[in-house]
């Protein structure tokens, strides 16, 4: 039996794995929609791995994926933005737009298009407008929704923050600040009976199957 000696090879493949679960749930809840992913659910996939590789991650909602990629294009990307170089990235906070089909190129050829990303002193300015819906909070909601309702069979009407808040990116979308568990209290409203409510938390177990504590 061969044992890895370095200390840190458990929280890479850890973090791979869940990097991998939450870009699918994105994936899932948007229907594909790479710009409406939360930067709250971003941010928690910066990582840098053992070997000074990171995950770039965090600009998936920049890639410009074409109206009908498929799943599987989707995890070509994500495969990609996993574990680079960061050598051959510009600072995240700079980059406007990814081209997802020269990401896929440096995949195959090791190609750095990281200079045609963004133009030297390249500004773009935005007219003030009104603030936009959030196409992921009804989304998010009906996830947790589906998910409680496995195992509390009497019928789940909302779930909210501990505030009553409904999942928004005020609250990150529920998700705890280490990105392992969602918390927040669901409601049980039959018929015109007093409305039921319960704290609940889920969270992953070993295995990768969700469970739910209530």
């Amino acid at each position: 039996m061969v044992y890895d000696r370095n200390p840190k090879f458990g929280e890479d493949q850890s973090f791979s794995e869940k990097a991998r679960q939450v870009t699918d749930l994105l994936w899932s809840t948007t229907r594909g929609d790479l710009g409406s992913f939360p930067q709250s659910y971003l941010e928690n996939l910066r990582y840098e791995f053992s070997d000074g590789k990171v995950s770039m991650l965090e600009l998936i909602d920049r890639v410009n994926l074409e109206p009908d990629a498929t799943y599987e294009d989707y995890c070509e990307v994500v495969d990609a933005l996993l574990c680079v170089d960061p050598e051959k990235w510009p600072d995240p906070s700079s980059v406007l737009e990814v081209p997802a089909g020269k990401l896929t190129y440096e995949i195959e050829q090791d190609f750095d298009f990281a200079e045609e990303i963004l133009e030297e002193d390249e500004v773009i300015e935005e007219e003030p407008s009104a603030p936009k819906p959030d196409p992921i909070s009804e989304k998010m909601e009906l996830f947790m929704k589906k998910i409680i309702s496995s195992v509390y069979l009497d019928g789940v009407t909302n779930v909210t923050d501990m505030d009553g808040n409904p999942p928004n990116s005020a609250n990150n979308y529920l998700l705890s600040e280490d990105g392992k568990q969602f918390r927040g209290v669901f409601y049980d409203a039959p018929g015109n009976s007093k409305p039921k409510q319960f704290p609940f938390v889920i969270s992953e177990n070993e295995s990768g199957k969700w469970i739910i504590k209530y």
